[in-house]
């Protein structure tokens, strides 16, 4: 079961473990979880690992949590993604650990982490932006398509946002600002003033006859979400009440430029395993690494675009990469709260050509 976090203050002693997800740790220290678990107040004696799964480490570490609580393992599990993308420094290369004569050629192997571990393919450097106009070709997507289907991800996100629907899922944060301290209780990336038209004067970002823009991909972000995992045991014991029940999961992979179109496999193969089909949902969320994402998920599954994240997605609210998967899982538990429906599946690609999904119903 998913439970509301608010309940952590009295079953903090009764966790079993946390798993996050998390891509780039920049340098900021040994397991990135147990450093945010620890400066939380979690007992020490609770520990915990951290999952890098790219994009999907953040569902797969709710994935693994379930597997805990399946085995009887644990009975409750503390899981999520965390990512700060804008803390992505610079780092030399492995020459530089046996020195450069005068610092020679010390500037030319200087690395993005941001782009190295994060946004290329390790197989043939190419950007994922790349690799995804080389699938929209394939599959002949329109420019139209894709601004078409980036207008809805800010168009919802803003109407979610003013309509306070945000407001049950997000954990406002004070930063330090120039004039003191700010509080940040609302996604920055949406843009409301989005038009198709606006988007279609955007330049290509990755070929010069391409079809994907800054504005119908999605954002550099920071970001973390968490889910509370529970066993029927620990439910009672805590007296906890669910939000839902997690019905399964799974995971595909392919070619790994084709990552885009990895959901569309894991889909099907939780269907398989569930023996349902996509009729049996009410509501979708795919994560929108660029919103060719969606298309492909419309065109391939028949997912209606009016089913198909309902609040906005990746492209609005931005992609933390290693948050990203653990991000849609609370966005869909509050979709289908809000909407009144039942079931809900959420899917992520991730680079290298894979993909994770994950099938809900609300309790």
């Amino acid at each position: 079961f998913f439970v509301p976090l608010v309940a952590t203050g009295k079953t903090y002693y009764g966790l079993d473990l946390y798993v996050f997800g998390n891509v780039l740790r920049a340098g900021h220290g040994q397991l990135l979880p147990r450093q945010a678990a620890i400066k939380a107040g979690i007992p020490k004696e609770v520990d915990g690992y951290q999952v890098d799964m790219v994009c999907a480490s953040g569902m797969m570490a709710v994935l693994n949590a379930f597997q805990f609580l399946r085995t009887g393992e644990a009975h409750l599990v503390l899981a999520g993604g965390m990512e700060s993308m804008s803390q992505a420094g610079f780092y030399l290369s492995h020459r530089a650990r046996w020195g450069y004569k005068f610092l020679m050629g010390a500037p030319e192997n200087l690395q993005d982490i941001l782009l190295r571990d994060g946004l290329s393919d390790p197989f043939t450097g190419e950007a994922m932006g790349e690799q995804a106009e080389r699938l929209a070709q394939d599959y002949g997507v329109s420019r139209k398509e894709v601004d078409e289907a980036a207008y809805l991800s800010h168009k919802r996100a803003w109407e979610a946002t003013e309509g306070g629907f945000f407001a049950w899922e997000i954990a406002p944060m004070e930063l330090p600002g120039k004039k003191g301290p700010v509080t940040v209780e609302r996604d920055e990336g949406i843009r409301p003033e989005t038009t198709v038209e606006s988007l279609a004067a955007l330049r290509p970002a990755f070929r010069k006859d391409g079809i994907l823009t800054a504005g119908n991909s999605s954002q550099i972000s920071d970001g973390a979400a968490a889910l509370l995992l529970a066993s029927e045991e620990a439910v009672k014991r805590y007296g906890l009440k669910p939000l839902a029940r997690v019905l399964g999961g799974a995971w595909a992979a392919g070619e790994p430029w084709r990552f885009p179109e990895a959901p569309i496999p894991a889909v099907k193969r939780l269907l398989d395993r569930l023996g349902m089909r996509i009729e049996d949902f009410g509501l979708f969320e795919n994560n929108e690494a660029f919103a060719l994402n969606n298309v492909l998920f419309h065109r391939l599954l028949g997912v209606p675009y009016e089913r198909l994240n309902v609040f906005g997605g990746a492209v609005a609210l931005g992609h933390p990469i290693g948050a990203s998967g653990a991000r849609i899982l609370v966005t869909l538990l509050n979709a289908l709260r809000s909407k009144g429906e039942e079931r809900g599946l959420a899917a992520i690609c991730h680079g290298t050509g894979g993909s994770t999904a994950v099938a809900v119903e609300r309790v």
